[in-house]
Parts: C-alpha cells; structure tokens; sequence
C-alpha cells in the first residue's frame, strides 16, 4: 500500500535516555492528510524479535521518505538514536504545530486532543507508563499514536497561512536544530568539579556551623528561623507570608543584612553555598555521559515564546567564574560563547522608535553610559556609575514604578537608591528616552484592541487579562504586551542565528547549549578564527529577518569570549 505518514511514539522507564530505556514503540501509517491510520504496529523493545521487525520498519520509512510525525520528536528520536542507532527524522511535530497555533495553551498531547479534538481523557498512572506491562501500556500507547494524528489533520487543516510560516520557516528549523545541540552537550571537566565541590561544602559546613553555635535549630526550617530571628532576636517583622507568619524570604534577610544584622546575612550566604552544591555541583557528575553534560530545550513552554532549558537548567548556573569555568572545550577543542550585546534595549528602541536610542545605537555608542550621565550632571560616568545605570537601564524600560525599582536596583544588581533617587532619575530617564511611555500605551492599546500582542515575527499572544475589570490583572496583561514582543522576538532572532551557524558549521563547530541571549560551543582551536567571523555574520543578521520582511532600525551588535565559560 501507498503510505505517505507515519505517526510514531514510544514509551519510556523516565526521562533520560542516557541512564532509562525504551519499553514499547508505537508507528501508525495513513496513505493521506484525509484519511485514518490504516494500521497501528506495535514494538516492544525487550524483544529482539519484535525490534528487528521495529529496524526493519524503519529502513522501510526512509527508503520510501514516509513523513514522520511525533509530539515531542526531540525527545523520541534521541531516546531512539541513543538505543537503537537509528536516526529517524522529524518531518512534522504537532507540539510545534500547536506552538505556531496558539503560544498561550498547553501543548500536551491529552490537553491538546481534549481541547482540539473533543478526545477522552486516556491518561493511565505515571508507574504503568514506565512498566512494560502490555495490557497497561499498549493500549494506552496507541491513543497517543492516534491522537498525534488527528492533531496533525486539524493543525493542517486550521493553521493560518503566518502561523504555517511561523511553523516551517522558524520553529522546525530551530526544533531540529536543538535536536543536535541536545545531542552535542558541553564539555565538563570532572577532575576540576571535584575540587570546586568540595570548596563549596567545606564553605556550606563552615556556614552552618557558625549558624548552629549562634542557635541549635534547623537552619532550614523557615519556622524556627523566623521563632529565633523576631522571638529570640527581636529584629523587625518586614513581610508576612499568606498565612499570616513572618517571612524569612530571601529579599527579607536581605534588608535585615543591609539594616546590620548579621545572622541573616550568614544565613543567605549559607543558603547560597546550599543551592549551588544541591542544584549544580552536587548533581552534575550524575548529569553527564561521557564527560558531557546534555540538556533539555524547551521551544514550546514558555508562553513570551522564549526557550527554557531544565535537566540540568544551564540558564540559572552562578555567574562565579570557578562555577562557569568547568565549562570547557573538550582537549583539542576551544570553547566560545557568543553574545547578543544589550538584545532587549536594542529591540525596545526598534519598537518605540526612540530617536536617542536609535541615535545611540547606530553610533555605536553605550547606552549604559548614557543613561549613567544623568546622574553625573554630564561628566563621564566611573565603571560603578555605568554599572548603577545597568539597573536603570532595565528597570525602567518596560515601565517600572520607582517604588519597586528601588528594591529591583538593590535585589538584581546591587545597586543602592533611595526613593527620592528612584524618583527623580526616573523622571530624567523618560524625558531622555521620550518615545518609551508613548510606547507603552500604544501597546496597550493594540493589545485591547486584538486581545493579545504579536512579536515582529508575528507570533501572537493571547492576553485575554487585558479585558479584565481587575486594575492589577489589566495592569499585568499591560506590562505583558510591552515585554512579550521584546523578548519574544530577542528569542526569535537567537534560535534564528543559532540555526544557521548549526547548518553552516556542522562538522566544524559543535553547539552544546543557548542561554538567554548567548549561544555557547566549542570548535577545533585551529578553526577559531574562521568559526569566529561566520558567527559574527550570522548574529548579526539572522536568516529570520529576510523571510519574515523585518528591517531592524538598530544594529545586533555579538560579543564572543573564548576559553571557558564565564572567565572571558
């Protein structure tokens, strides 16, 4: 028979397929977009039968380029590379599909079916999916299999000629893209990681031992901390938590640090050391295969429509450069990471046309030092002051009240203002960069008038909040339609390059991981120069740009640092 699709799904013990094992496949056919799955084949991986008929289908699916559909190919075809050594491509994926379809919803599988396709809910127990019990799973896996078909017909069928564009010219591209990089990973070196560990739990067992000789409590327990910190020790209650109980909240200790109490200031140091040796160091040895580790991206969950990355999450790594520094080019080989330099100011003045952004911008000027001259009466700023300008800088660019910019400057940068500073600068700041407030009502506006906002790109968010007769969740969906088209289309433009750098480098360079506005691997270091100058051409002007008719009124300006990461 004619086949022209085939719907694949497997399942799986867990989630890593370095370390857990595939327990059944299931491959559905159909001869056409209008017709049913013909027939609904079976694999099961623990036995060697039943996968030679499994490797046998495949060398079927590629001799006669079948279309291969998945939801979440990435994660299928590497389990399957990983085990089998078979490489089967992702034509379609109905995850990608749906994001293209609609950013704002839930793109699971059973979500998907219920709210598209009007499916029962077939969802079994999370200990019978990684069985291998038949009767349990084979039933199970073969609604998925069918339901990854029928999404696939109603995205066919409903998707938009721009939200097709989206889906083949941007997203799948990128999807596949993060397939290799996945693959690829970063360089870890074990033998330093060892001595980094144990620097920061001899510094957590210090920590704690100084906390125990003040008082013998559970430093972890957040009700015999607040008992000891506003009962024993009298300091001021500054916050409460939903319940009613006093806050021991990090932002909490952090004024009673800055008021001179020095308990919570060893607490967060201690609290500090503890998640970098539980979230990073203690875990990542665990993480790799072979000296690497190999994230998950994520291109589909967060609804500005930028990327996430977990399993380990690289975007939340301590900037510390002996933390960083593990990261490395394998021996032979040089790592980089290439950086967008100031992406969302650079986006924000694009949007708002602002004529002294642009004017900054396409002068190749600074617009932190700029901004920083407001405070300087116009004398060229200090590095501190360019650094207290940073928070200025990002604080108020999509709007921020002087209030919270004040704890923002102090939490993210720590950047010390008062109220009346925060005040006054930010009134400087919006009379020097005029376009901004206009701006942010236009968007406001646009947003109440389509319900939502679209990036440059066209990806639209639904922002039904905007509606609300709520002030705060009105003001919310506000804040959301100025920020979401900056950040939306700052991910936009990187999953774009980094794309084209994969396509253009394979075999030369070896991408292994983005982080917000970065793109970091590794090449042979007699390549480094030719991989440095192709990356600087593509950042700067992504393939994106060009298939979607966008002409950027600011340059992309990259940074790239050699060497390991963070210690450039």
């Amino acid at each position: 028979m004619d086949y022209k699709y085939a719907t694949i799904d497997i399942e799986t013990t867990g989630l890593e397929r370095y370390k857990d094992e595939i327990t059944w496949i299931g491959i559905g056919l159909a001869k056409d977009l209008d017709s049913d799955l013909d027939k609904i084949y079976i694999y099961e991986a623990a036995d060697p039968k039943s996968m030679r008929k499994f490797h046998k289908r495949c060398d079927w699916l590629r001799k006669n380029k079948i279309s291969c559909i998945w939801q979440n190919g990435k994660f299928d075809t590497l389990f399957i590379e990983h085990h089998e050594g078979i490489k089967l491509p992702i034509s379609e994926d109905v995850m990608l599909m749906a994001t293209a379809y609609d950013l704002s919803a839930e793109h699971g599988l059973k979500k998907m079916a219920k709210t598209y396709l009007g499916a029962p809910d077939w969802d079994i127990k999370k200990k019978d999916k990684t069985s291998r019990h038949r009767g349990t799973v084979v039933p199970y896996l073969k609604c998925d299999v069918r339901y990854t078909w029928q999404l696939f017909q109603f995205f066919s069928y409903n998707m938009t000629a721009q939200q097709r564009k989206l889906y083949t010219k941007l997203l799948r591209p990128a999807y596949r893209t993060y397939r290799d990089i996945e693959r690829n990973g970063l360089f870890l070196d074990l033998k330093a990681l060892e001595e980094v560990k144990k620097k920061y739990a001899d510094e957590e067992a210090r920590l704690l031992a100084e906390l125990k000789k003040r008082h013998d409590i559970n430093w972890n327990s957040s009700a015999q901390v607040a008992k000891v910190l506003f009962e024993v020790e009298g300091m001021p209650v500054i916050a409460k938590t939903g319940k009613g109980a006093p806050s021991t909240a990090a932002d909490v200790l952090g004024k009673l640090a800055r008021q001179g109490y020095e308990i919570p200031k060893m607490l967060l140091e201690y609290k500090d050391a503890a998640t970098r040796n539980k979230m990073f160091l203690n875990r990542w040895a665990d993480d790799c295969y072979e000296s690497r580790i190999h994230p998950n991206f994520n291109l589909t969950n967060v609804v500005s429509g930028r990327t996430s990355c977990n399993s380990p999450n690289l975007q939340q790594v301590p900037r510390t450069k002996d933390i960083r520094g593990l990261f490395k080019g394998a021996p032979g080989m040089i790592l980089f990471e290439a950086d967008y330099s100031q992406l969302e100011l650079r986006i924000a003045a694009h949007y708002a046309n602002d004529k002294t952004m642009l004017r900054i911008y396409n002068e190749n000027g600074d617009i932190h030092t700029e901004t920083a001259r407001l405070f300087t009466n116009g004398r060229e700023p200090t590095k501190e002051e360019r650094n207290k300008a940073k928070a200025v800088n990002f604080g108020f660019l999509y709007g921020m009240q002087a209030k919270k910019f004040v704890e923002y400057a102090l939490n993210s940068y720590g950047q010390t203002f008062t109220l009346q500073e925060a005040t006054h600068i930010r009134e400087l700041f919006f009379a020097k960069y005029s376009r901004l407030l206009p701006w942010h009502k236009e968007q406001e506006m646009l947003c109440e008038m389509q319900g939502g906002i679209s990036n440059m790109f066209g990806r639209f968010r639904k922002l039904p909040d905007i509606h609300s007769s709520n002030k705060w969740e009105r003001a919310g969906a506000a804040r959301r339609a100025i920020n979401t088209p900056v950040q939306g289309s700052g991910s936009d433009l990187l999953i774009s390059a980094v794309t084209q750098i994969n396509k253009e480098l394979k075999g030369i360079a070896w991408v292994g991981a983005t982080v917000h506005d970065s793109i970091i691997g590794e090449c042979r270091i007699e390549d480094k120069d030719m991989v440095d100058a192709t990356i600087r051409r593509i950042m700067a002007h992504p393939p994106v740009l060009d298939e979607f008719g966008v002409i950027l009124k600011v340059p992309l300006d990259v940074d790239i640092g050699w060497g390991p990461w963070g210690t450039h």
